[in-house]
Formats: C-alpha cells, structure tokens, sequence
C-alpha cells in the first residue's frame, strides 16, 4: 500500500511554495522600484542641467545689454564716424545674438520642465513599489515564521500582508504620467540688468 503523505508535511510544501510565489513578486517588485529610482536620478541630473543651461543664457543675455547700453551712452559723446558705425554693427550683433538666446531659452524651459516632471512621476511610482516590497518583505517573514511555530494565524496574516503588498504594487504599475502632480515652477531667471538711456 503506498505511503499516506503525513498532513504537516502537506502542509509544509504548500507554505514553502507559498514562500517562494511571493520571493519572486518581491524580487519583481524590486526590480521596478530600481529602476524607477535610476529614471528619476536620470531626469533629475537632466533637468538641472537644463536649468543652468537657461541660466547661462539668461546671463549672457544681460551681459550683452549691459555693452549694448554702454555703446549707446558712448554714442552721446564724440565718437568719430568710423568708430560710430563699428559701434552700430556691434550692437546690431549683440541685439540679434540676444533674440536667437530668447528663442533658445524657450526650448530650453521646456525641456528643462519636462525632465522635472519625468523625475517626479518615476519618483511616484518608485515609492509604490517601495512600498510594495517592504509589504511583501513582511510577508514573506510571517509565512517563514509559519515554518518555524506550526502556527498558521501567521499564515494567514502574511497573505493578508501579501495582498496589500501586491496592490501597492499593481497600483504604481498602473500609475500613469498624467495623473501626476504638477511640476513646480522654474526658477526665476535673474533680472535683466538695464541702464537709462539718457534722452538725446
């Protein structure tokens, strides 16, 4: 006659692949959850590099309008004709190169915010998946704990943490980018130095 399998031991695999189920969709989890941490580390380096970039842009600008109003102020005085026109190409130069840093700086922003929100939505879906595991992580510990006493009010409350833990989970999958919050406003760029033309 074969040999009844005993009901502990039935019990004990049961559990055990129970385990090792949720050692998987931990491991799963985890993996998501580090990958959205590199994403955002990723945007959040993107952005500030974008921002400076505006920034930089931004300074220059002014840089620019200072010399612009100088020659200006320089033109009131005795310049001679030559040195008048040299000075009138020159600000044409500079007004022009500040339009194209205008232009270029709108691109910028916006490349710059959309990074911002890139970073902030991979770190929405990051902290789902944090939190998942460390659900999961009880879980598997209480199932674990199951082995050890025969008790299995542990088991049950692992699978109960197990669930919660998966719906965090399946909640930050499901998350998507428009449902994120909005990306705080760009840093105020530095005002524009101008001086006063006096009036000819």
């Amino acid at each position: 006659m074969p040999e009844v399998e005993a009901p502990a031991k039935s019990n004990e695999r049961s559990i055990g692949m129970a385990i090792a189920v949720l050692a998987v969709l931990l491991a799963f989890v985890s993996a998501l959850g580090n990958e959205q941490d590199n994403e955002k580390i990723v945007n959040e380096i993107k952005a500030s590099n974008h921002y400076a970039f505006f920034q930089a842009k931004r300074i220059r600008e002014a840089l620019n309008t200072v010399v612009i109003d100088q020659m200006k102020l320089d033109a009131l005085g005795n310049p001679t004709e030559a040195q008048r026109e040299a000075m009138k190409k020159h600000e044409a130069k500079l007004a022009e190169k500040n339009a194209e840093y205008k232009d270029e700086n709108k691109k910028i922003l916006i490349d710059a915010e959309g990074f911002a929100k890139a970073a902030k939505f991979a770190s929405e879906k990051g902290d789902g998946y944090d939190r998942a595991e460390l659900f999961l992580q009880i879980a598997v510990v209480l199932c674990s704990i199951t082995l050890l006493t025969g008790q299995k009010l542990f088991f049950n409350f692992g699978i109960i943490v197990a669930v919660v833990g998966t719906v965090f989970g399946a909640k930050a999958f499901a998350l998507k980018e428009s449902s994120s919050q909005v990306v705080p406003p760009a840093p105020t760029p530095p005002a524009i130095i101008k001086t006063n033309t006096p009036a000819k």
